[in-house]
């Protein structure tokens, strides 16, 4: 009996499947990995089955966490139509979710303790799908913990900590207040709002307020961040926070100001994806703050949380707004779907009352509303920014980008605000911006050359980025950066001889578990007093460390870097540049310019052509999951 003799009524037997896959294998559609897998778990047969499971591995590849009937483009699943000319793009005779559902269900390969899982009309790799059920499992019950606070006593610290201004509008909610007392009173939190919102500054205070709560029995903190750019930043800005807030002494000693990445609190074991910390051996905490968390994947927050203790309290901190991970999942866009700037978030009755009580005297403040989402108590929404206002060409231009608004565009752009600069995509702009970026980094270098200390040569370095939206062609970071390094060579600032020099700035682009570098983490190269040319890096905890060039892990110039790379950080001025309209991709989106903008604290430079602008601004992408149907009442 032939293949195609087992074929069901679902698959065109005139179809040349062979051809099919190997012309989706040709445009990169899978990989030769995906076959040889689907292969292995439809035992041999090619039938809409083995193709469902190469559109599952395919969406793993693009980040999603399963595969979405729903989202299955059933004429043209992997759109191939432009490509195929062999008439249908579809392997499959008709649209078939419910014939196929139902074979899944009777598969061998689907089911508990299999390699394949189905729930709520999505196909799962099991794994992934483990990783959800366990964060919804354990985000439930932290946020049901029964909590035992003084009220009252809550109550005032709040109002210590956040009082009512004399000239503070009675209608305004002071959101940072209300993210405190949510957090104080809750087993799980979610704190989420823009740049310049105040995170940080919540946070700092929400851990004053909980240690004065607990003076008698201080609970242990411990915060961390995805990268040691993000750690480090979180560490000096909760330092800065501390000290604005004139703690006494012993309150200020029991808040922790030292943040670590997340790999460095759960304990890497080399040559492994297993961490040392786990739900056997399970960290020493009572609360954790993780910052940065639109920045941790599926895998590495299940993996934290499963290593908490049962009594420990998990707080989310983050921008909703910002790209996701760089690997699988979006945990945090996922609890923040509900949210709209200027609305206020669906609370119940419940949580209502009692934030009116604690923040507001019982003024009916806050009205519950229905929310079929379990999670929604637990999720703070910080609305005002306190670093940008309508004086702000930064956060106008931000907010009409995430918003994609483009009269508030044009608005923005025709203000002639002093901290922002849109200029046109052209031959001259590009010559122009890449000898403006020269400039700048011309002032770490002439630092480096008059011998100015490491930790003065990192800090001028990091006050500037130039960002790309793509990595190769003239437009990507790896052209700008060979351009760059030209620009200054000819001020005589580097000597770019060989693949190391004086100067370098470096990114390192994979992990090293015993070196403890990882990916993201950004070192310059310098000649230390015995004239040995060694890889700096300033760790999260303000530490000097340095090493051998040819020790380093796989690492890349960074005088440019991608958006992507760039989340975590900071830099005072910060310039991005869009590729033409005939190279921006599909994934230019909003996400991405929103992440960009919103990396420049003071200055923001744009050179983009404006119909990529718009075009971007149109295009928002979200990833598949099914953890927040997990968290929806039944």
């Amino acid at each position: 009996m032939s293949q195609l003799d087992l074929f069901d009524d679902t698959i065109q037997n005139n179809f040349d499947h062979e051809a099919f896959i190997e012309l989706l294998l040709q445009e990169s559609r899978i990989r030769h990995a995906d076959v040889a897998l689907a292969r292995l778990l439809n035992k041999q047969s090619i039938d809409d089955i083995f193709y469902l499971i190469l559109l599952l591995l395919r969406a793993e590849q693009q980040q999603h966490s399963c595969l979405a009937f729903e989202d299955v483009n059933w004429q043209d699943p992997f759109a191939m139509q432009a490509h195929y000319q062999h008439g249908s793009a579809a392997p499959w005779q008709e649209e078939l979710p419910h014939k196929v559902w139902q074979k899944l269900q009777q598969h061998p390969a689907v089911g508990e303790d299999k390699p394949l899982t189905l729930f709520a009309q999505r196909l799962y790799l099991s794994r992934l799908a483990n990783y959800e059920a366990l964060l919804a499992e354990r985000f439930l019950a932290m946020q049901n913990q029964h909590l035992v606070v003084d009220e009252s006593r809550l109550s005032a610290l709040l109002d210590e900590y956040f009082p009512t201004q004399n000239n503070q509008n009675t209608e305004t909610l002071d959101w940072q207040k209300v993210a405190c007392a949510m957090a104080a009173t809750r087993g799980f939190c979610v704190i989420t709002g823009g740049p310049g919102t105040g995170k940080t500054t919540t946070v700092t205070k929400l851990l004053a307020i909980l240690q004065s709560l607990y003076i008698k029995a201080p609970l242990t903190i411990k915060l961390v961040a995805p990268t040691g750019k993000a750690a480090a930043r979180l560490s000096e800005s909760i330092l800065g926070a501390k000290a604005k807030l004139g703690l006494d002494t012993q309150l200020s000693e029991l808040i922790p100001d030292h943040a670590q990445t997340i790999h460095r609190l759960l304990g890497v074991i080399p040559q492994s994806n297993q961490y040392r910390h786990n739900q056997h051996d399970p960290l020493h905490l009572d609360l954790l703050i993780i910052d940065e968390a639109s920045m941790v994947d599926l895998s590495l927050l299940a993996k934290l949380v499963q290593a908490l203790p049962s009594h420990a309290r998990l707080i989310l901190l983050g921008d909703k707004d910002q790209l996701a991970s760089v690997d699988t999942g979006s945990v945090l866009s996922d609890l923040c779907q509900e949210l709209t700037l200027g609305a206020i978030p669906r609370y119940s009755q419940t949580l209502c009352e009692r934030l009116n009580r604690l923040c507001f005297a019982s003024q009916p403040k806050l009205v519950g509303q229905e929310s079929d989402f379990v999670l929604t108590d637990s999720v703070a929404f910080l609305q005002k920014s306190h670093r940008f206002d309508s004086q702000s060409g930064i956060g106008q231009l931000a907010l009409a980008v995430n918003t994609n608004d483009r009269k508030l565009l044009a608005q923005t752009l025709q203000n002639g605000f002093e901290d922002i600069a849109v200029r046109p995509l052209n031959n001259e702009q590009y010559q122009s911006l890449i000898q403006r970026v020269a400039q700048h980094y011309s002032r770490y270098l002439t630092l480096m050359h008059n011998g100015a200390s490491v930790q003065e040569i990192h800090h001028a370095f990091l006050e500037y980025q130039l960002l790309a939206a793509l990595r190769e062609g003239p437009y990507g970071v790896e052209q700008l950066n060979k351009r760059i390094e030209q620009a200054l060579y000819a001020k005589n600032l580097i000597q770019p001889l060989t693949r190391h020099y004086a100067g370098q700035p470096i990114m390192v682009v994979e992990n090293d578990y015993q070196l403890k570098l990882f990916n993201g983490d950004i070192g310059i190269l310098l000649v230390d007093e015995q004239m040995q040319l060694k890889a700096t890096f300033i760790d999260e905890q303000g530490n000097l460390r340095s090493f051998y060039p040819a020790r380093l892990p796989r690492h890349e110039s960074v005088y440019a870097m991608t958006i992507h790379k760039s989340q975590g950080s900071e830099f005072a001025h910060t310039a991005m540049l869009l590729p033409p309209v005939q190279r921006a991709s599909v994934g230019i989106n909003r996400q991405l310019l929103y992440t960009g903008i919103t990396r420049a604290k003071q200055y923001f430079e744009l050179v983009a052509q404006e119909q990529v602008l718009f075009n971007a601004m149109a295009r928002s992408v979200s990833r598949c999951s099914g953890l927040r149907e997990r968290l929806m009442r039944n």
